[in-house]
């Protein structure tokens, strides 16, 4: 039971205006086209090859720029689900602080254009906000929520705290809401702790550079996976603009707080506790105003907005429906009528591939097949020339449908 004194006291948190800093942190980049193998002599790119690939890629190569290591360059997939063209690319940290965006976009571009690769998507993009944190409001969060003070709005998540030490001693050093799973996930620590764990000059020197003074600093990292990107593709398919900006648009900075302001709506949001019955009737705790903040920095205007989800075709849920539908034509002895609607259902359109949901469902088929026999252990006997006579069976009555309708003079 919360008293009337804990309910009504004054709540100690006191954002600041201080200066404070945006940036990337984090960056792979999904390319598309031939597996690329090396530069010509007179390229200022340059790629090392590994005697050995990954889990994913056969091929591995470091890619220099003027001899600086920039990036790791990965293709040619093992799996044949992967698409044989597909690629990706990922960048050494230290760019994001000696280079300016627009310096590491034409970089990019300049890539795309020796390799003929197209940059197709983002895989994993990491966006931080570095503040000083004088009035100790940031390292009280973790146990203001630990301890019921402040609420998290939203579904159950994952949370995580970080203790490191420092001097013999266990200090709290932040904390991390979401999991690997996730489609994104937010870490919360102190960064000038961090630093005097793992050196990194040249993050020092872009805080000395901005106008941040590195005492009791506090990071702010939204990490976005690639599930996160493929949702906001999923609504923006009409819109050539807002793709763009989820590819190259991410180098500027404004499009940087538009993700922001999207990824902690309804994820990262604190409200006070006082006993109310709904969480989103407690007040608001405002850790970040985007928008105020975006007009600080920097003039530009973004088109990446947030639908409401009730406008939103879910790829997802479709390709979820999809592996239940079959799961039930093979538990109930391959019964035609879960054919008829699994057909009608992968006609839609894959927005994250913008080809048919048919074409995701067959490179998946067998491994729902192995599934379902192994870790749901439905033993039955699979015939496959009978899916083959049910598809086709769905194919002449979707024909003999269409022939039926009557013609519009």
């Amino acid at each position: 039971m919360i008293t009337y004194k804990e309910r009504h006291k004054k709540k100690n948190f006191k954002p600041t205006k201080d200066n404070m800093l945006i940036n990337i942190d984090y960056l792979i980049i999904n390319l598309d086209g031939n597996p690329f193998c090396d530069f010509p002599e007179n390229s200022n790119f340059k790629l090392v090859h590994y005697d050995y690939g990954t889990k994913i890629f056969s091929s591995r190569s470091d890619l220099y720029f003027e001899n600086e290591k920039i990036g790791t360059l990965q293709h040619s997939p093992r799996s044949a689900i992967l698409d044989v063209n597909f690629a990706q690319l990922q960048f050494e940290n230290h760019l994001f602080y000696t280079l300016s965006h627009q310096d590491l976009k034409n970089l990019i571009s300049e890539f795309c254009d020796q390799t003929n690769y197209l940059f197709k998507a983002i895989n994993r993009l990491d966006i931080c906000i570095d503040k000083n944190d004088k009035n100790h409001n940031y390292r009280n969060i973790y146990d203001n929520i630990i301890n019921g003070s402040y609420l998290i709005s939203g579904r159950p998540k994952n949370l995580q705290s970080y203790f490191e030490t420092f001097k013999g001693k266990s200090i709290l050093n932040g904390f991390q809401i979401g999991k690997r799973t996730s489609d994104k996930i937010i870490r919360v620590y102190n960064k000038t702790l961090s630093l005097q764990l793992t050196e990194k000059p040249y993050i020092n020197d872009f805080f000395t550079n901005n106008g941040i003074k590195n005492e009791n600093v506090w990071r702010f990292e939204y990490q976005l996976n690639s599930a996160f990107f493929r949702h906001l593709k999923e609504i923006s398919q009409t819109s050539d603009e807002i793709q763009q900006d989820m590819t190259w648009g991410i180098f500027n900075k404004s499009t940087l707080f538009e993700l922001l302001k999207i990824a902690t709506k309804g994820f990262f949001e604190l409200h006070e506790n006082t006993g109310k019955s709904q969480i989103n009737k407690e007040k608001k705790i405002e850790l970040f105003d985007f928008d105020s903040m975006r007009n600080q920095v920097t003039n530009q205007v973004t088109i990446i907005k947030k639908l409401k989800k009730g406008f939103i075709s879910s790829t997802t849920i479709k390709k979820r429906l999809a592996k239940s539908l079959f799961r039930e034509y093979y538990a109930n002895e391959q019964d035609i009528s879960y054919v008829i609607a699994l057909n009608l259902l992968l006609e839609d359109t894959d927005f994250t591939t913008d080809k048919k949901l048919k074409v995701w469902f067959l490179n998946k088929m067998n491994f729902y097949l192995h599934e379902f026999r192994q870790k749901e252990k439905i033993q039955k006997y699979f015939y496959r020339e009978l899916f083959q006579e049910h598809c086709n069976l769905f194919m002449d009555v979707i024909f003999t449908q269409y022939k039926s309708i009557p013609e519009i003079l």
